[in-house]
């Protein structure tokens, strides 16, 4: 008992003060993340979408969907990609094993007809059962295959593309029809050395508490893996983001693995190993964003959609990226995994030192400070680091609720979302186990992976 005494205030103040340091590191990326915003603003070049639009020298856009199923609201998201203002896009449907009555319907809504368009087999996928095309003047092709997962469904949408870019929207985004406009301008600045451009901004407000807790954890991520991560050209993919990229990268990088975090840690892999000049864009611009939560049940799910991603990448990174694989996430790493463990574990410590009367009350204010008061300073400097980076769009009441939202945020959310991101992480890596030792569908191609050897 007399050497847990001792250890125990120890231990609580080792660790409270590791999440301090971690907490002040992170507000450094929110303000490198802020200041590159401000630089960003200050050199966005003019807006040429009206003359990209009828210029036949822009490059065609292969914009790829993989419904889940063939309900109203996927089949609305569907439209609304053909809708896109675009001079050459082509919209690819890929039905990942779907039963005879979802194929009828897709089908019925698109006027479809069987078509003797080939598809290429760049990328490995599960067998092709058959190639549509609409009767109507639309250019909408849709590949029904066998079921192989999201991952081989987007190596089959790249093989069927026929643009030499693919577009990348997902059904839980927010986008303006000009989206493509506005993402293929930082790629015809530097066609050659622009692999891929990623355009999102934060939500706008919306009422209640967990759209506003969903909102911060879109800015918070928003002005660092994008923005911050975007100077040292690292940028990597956040829930919400529109995404091009060229089409030959993709195939050279052995296509999809996983969600379009694992492509992009792969792009950039591929792109240092190659010592060539290469960038990955940031359009800080509200062309894409993550729709907010409207319930707890919907934020829980976005948390552990992106963690899950996260995790994947992180265990399968030596084989995804190589060596670069744990610099490029390391501080996602320990954002996202040691902080709620190391958080939850002094919470713990605190309370049985308080109740066993090893810990004082200062000791326990420490506590706090290092994980509430520090999630608030993060979540309200984040806030108003976005008034700071666009001050001509400054919302008062909008920027007033998100700031005091994040009292609450860290009063209960905070260590319920801890403990979402340690299930997330700890799920993916049962998984990965289960799945060691099997061929996945989607793994980058030995060409790829002895390129990035050498």
């Amino acid at each position: 008992m007399e050497i847990a005494a001792v250890a125990v205030p120890i231990l609580v103040q080792i660790a409270a003060l590791a999440l301090f340091f971690m907490g002040a590191g992170m507000f450094v990326v929110l303000l490198k993340g802020c200041f590159v915003l401000r630089r960003m603003a200050r050199s966005t070049p003019r807006d040429y979408k009206e003359v990209l639009l009828k210029s036949p020298m822009v490059p065609a856009v292969s914009t790829i969907a993989i419904p889940r199923d063939a309900s109203e609201e996927s089949r609305q998201f569907t439209r609304r990609l053909l809708d896109l203002h675009f001079g050459r896009n082509e919209v690819v449907i890929v039905l990942d094993g779907p039963n005879e009555t979802e194929l009828e319907t897709w089908i019925r809504e698109l006027r479809l007809t069987a078509s003797s368009r080939p598809v290429a087999e760049d990328l490995p996928m599960a067998p092709v059962r058959g190639v549509y095309e609409s009767r109507d003047p639309i250019r909408v092709v849709v590949v029904d295959k066998e079921s192989g997962g999201v991952a081989d469904s987007w190596n089959a949408g790249v093989n069927a593309a026929s643009s030499p870019v693919v577009g990348i929207l997902e059904p839980e985004n927010e986008f303006e029809p000009m989206v493509l406009l506005r993402l293929i301008q930082p790629m015809l600045e530097s066609y050659e050395d622009t692999i891929a451009v990623c355009g999102v901004a934060p939500p706008p407000p919306a009422e209640g508490m967990a759209a506003q807790f969903g909102a911060l954890e879109s800015l918070r991520a928003w002005l660092t893996r994008c923005a911050a991560y975007s100077e040292r050209n690292m940028l990597l993919p956040i829930p919400g983001c529109g995404v091009l990229v060229r089409r030959d990268a993709v195939i050279h990088a052995g296509g999809f693995t996983g969600g379009k975090l694992e492509l992009f840690m792969r792009l950039h892999a591929l792109a240092l190993a190659a010592k060539k000049p290469y960038r990955i864009a940031f359009l800080p611009q509200p062309v894409s964003y993550r729709r907010v939560p409207d319930n707890f049940t919907d934020l829980r799910r976005m948390v552990m959609r992106d963690q899950r991603e996260i995790a994947a990448a992180y265990h399968n990174r030596s084989f995804i990226a190589g060596p670069w694989g744990w610099q490029a996430l390391r501080e996602l790493y320990c954002a996202r995994s040691v902080r709620p463990k190391l958080e939850m574990a002094l919470y713990l410590l605190a309370v049985f030192g308080l109740v066993a009367g090893w810990v004082d009350v200062y000791l326990a204010l420490l506590v706090l400070l290092s994980t509430v008061a520090m999630g608030m300073v993060l979540s309200m400097g984040a806030v108003v680091l976005r008034e700071v980076v666009d001050p001509n769009s400054a919302d008062p009441k909008r920027m007033a609720a998100m700031f005091f939202a994040a009292i609450p945020e860290n009063f209960g959310y905070r260590q319920l979302r801890n403990l979402w991101l340690i299930a997330g992480f700890r799920g993916q890596a049962g998984r990965e186990r289960k799945g060691s030792g099997k061929t996945a569908q989607g793994r980058p191609s030995e060409a790829a992976v002895s390129s990035q050897k050498k």
